[in-house]
């Protein structure tokens, strides 16, 4: 059996001072970074995020002998809007990236907001993707379920400074606030979910992360959240029946912000695909569940096994 290396947080935070490069298009300029060597992995980030966000998703693969393609999506800091706001022209800006990048196919993978152009670029671009992960991602109506002050706490660069900076000082209540609001666990579980998070180095270096990506430079990431937040409140559900590559669909069974229906529709939708549930997952729960780890193994075995590596 081939060993599993985790990232260390050094790793980790490397990826939010790797360079990133800009390449043309027709549709216009497209950021992207690339890290580490072997197979290419496209990911596709979440919203807010961008480039440094998809380094920090594929971190994991990337140690485990992936080379992890991470662009940032429309509207994110060095992709300007205007390259493609749909989520159909999304998906045609990645798969004019890898043409541009002279990578005939390779494995995807998307996470939240990056659902709708991950799952389009294989439905649509069936011969550029090999196998497709995705993870707590998008694929019917999206509108947040948040109250007026989460929405300033986590969908604004002020609110989001301000969570980093309780993060930093007050970890544990800040996990716990954070776990509060995207996931559906009861108050017992947040407490116990929120210690383990803070005594495992590698989650809470995960998680600080994430918010890092969703909050460094914000004011150019805004005008990608504003476009998702409207062009994913008006998808009825994604047409996916024409995905034919192997498919692994990733739900935190406690996911309060993408609920699990919509990886009951994609599940039901893409032949042959497979449905694994992260037990207590929130939306973070590939990265900070009580089986994050099994969970990720899972998924690299998965992958080697589709791309017989």
């Amino acid at each position: 059996m081939t060993a599993v290396c985790r990232p260390t947080p050094d790793e980790l935070n490397a990826c939010l001072t790797h360079p990133a490069k800009v390449i043309d298009i027709a549709k216009g300029p497209v950021e992207y970074a690339e890290r580490g060597e072997g197979p290419p992995l496209l990911c596709v980030h979440g919203g807010p995020g961008g480039y440094d966000q998809g380094l920090v998703l594929g971190e994991f693969f990337r140690a485990n002998g992936f080379k992890i393609i991470a662009p940032s999506r429309p509207g994110y800091l060095g992709t300007p809007l205007a390259t493609g706001s749909t989520p159909e022209e999304q998906a045609g800006v990645l798969a004019a990236l890898l043409d541009a990048l002279q990578i005939k196919e390779a494995a995807v993978i998307g996470a939240s907001a990056g659902g709708p152009s991950s799952y389009l670029l294989a439905a649509r671009y069936p011969d550029k993707v090999s196998a497709l992960i995705e993870i707590d991602s998008v694929c019917l109506t999206y509108k947040p379920d948040v109250s007026p002050l989460q929405e300033k706490l986590y969908l604004s660069r002020a609110g989001i400074w301000l969570t980093r900076f309780f993060l930093d000082h007050f970890p544990e209540a800040t996990i716990k606030s954070f776990l509060k609001t995207e996931s559906t666990l009861d108050r017992r579980e947040i407490v116990e979910r929120a210690k383990h998070i803070i005594q495992e180095e590698g989650k809470f270096a995960s998680l600080k992360l994430l918010m890092a990506t969703m909050s460094e430079h914000f004011e150019r990431r805004q005008a990608g959240v504003h476009n998702d937040l409207t062009r994913l409140a008006a998808i009825t559900q994604l047409p996916l029946a024409t995905v034919a590559c192997p498919t692994l669909i990733f739900q935190g069974t406690a996911d309060k912000d993408v609920t699990p229906s919509h990886a009951e529709y994609a599940h039901a939708s893409i032949p042959g695909s497979e449905l694994y549930w992260i037990k207590g997952g929130s939306h973070i729960g590939f990265w900070a569940a009580d089986d994050a780890d099994t969970a990720q193994e899972y998924a690299l075995a998965w992958l080697r096994q589709k791309l017989r590596i």
